[in-house]
C-alpha cells in the first residue's frame, strides 16, 4: 500500500467493509517515513546528502538531522528547500510534503503557484526561486544559510 496513489486508496476505501478497516489502517501506518523516502530518492537518483544540503542552503547539521531521520518534523520551508535541493519534480515534492503532513503546494495560493512554476521549469535554485517570490511580493522560502 506504500506505493498506492490517492485515487487507488479512495477506490479501495469504497470497497472495504467496516471489518476490513482496521487492516486498512495498519497498512497505512506502514507508509514510508520522510527518512526512508529521502534515502530511496537519493539511491535512485545517485545523490548524496551533502549534495542535497549544499543545494538547499540549509544549515549542514540541521539538514543531516532531517535526512538521517533524527528530525522527523521539519518546517514546510525546510522540506521544500531540501526537495528543491534534490531537484525533485513536482509530483515527488508533493509526495514528500504529504509524507511529512505539511500540506501540498496548492496552485490557488500565489506563493505555492510561484514555487510550482519554478519546479515545473526545472529551476531548482533556491535563491532564484526566492528572488521570484520577492519580486512578486510573496514570502520567500525561509532556510538557514549553510555557512560552510
Amino acid at each position: 500500500m506504500n506505493d498506492s496513489t490517492t485515487d487507488q486508496l479512495n477506490k479501495r476505501l469504497k470497497s472495504i467493509t467496516m471489518k476490513d478497516f482496521s487492516n486498512y489502517l495498519k497498512q497505512l501506518k506502514q507508509a514510508p517515513t520522510l527518512y526512508e523516502f529521502f534515502n530511496l530518492y537519493m539511491l535512485e537518483n545517485h545523490l548524496s546528502a551533502s549534495e542535497i544540503i549544499r543545494n538547499s542552503f540549509i544549515a549542514r547539521n540541521y539538514g543531516y538531522e532531517i535526512l538521517n531521520g533524527k528530525k522527523s518534523n521539519p518546517s514546510r520551508d525546510h522540506l521544500l528547500a531540501l526537495c528543491i535541493g534534490s531537484h525533485m519534480d513536482l509530483d515527488t515534492t508533493q509526495h514528500a510534503l504529504r509524507i511529512a503532513k505539511l500540506g501540498e503546494l496548492y496552485s490557488k495560493i500565489p506563493r505555492d503557484a510561484a514555487i510550482m512554476l519554478m519546479i515545473n521549469q526545472e529551476q531548482w535554485n533556491i535563491i532564484g526561486i526566492n528572488e521570484l517570490l520577492v519580486e512578486h511580493e510573496l514570502e520567500p522560502i525561509h532556510y538557514t544559510k549553510n555557512l560552510k
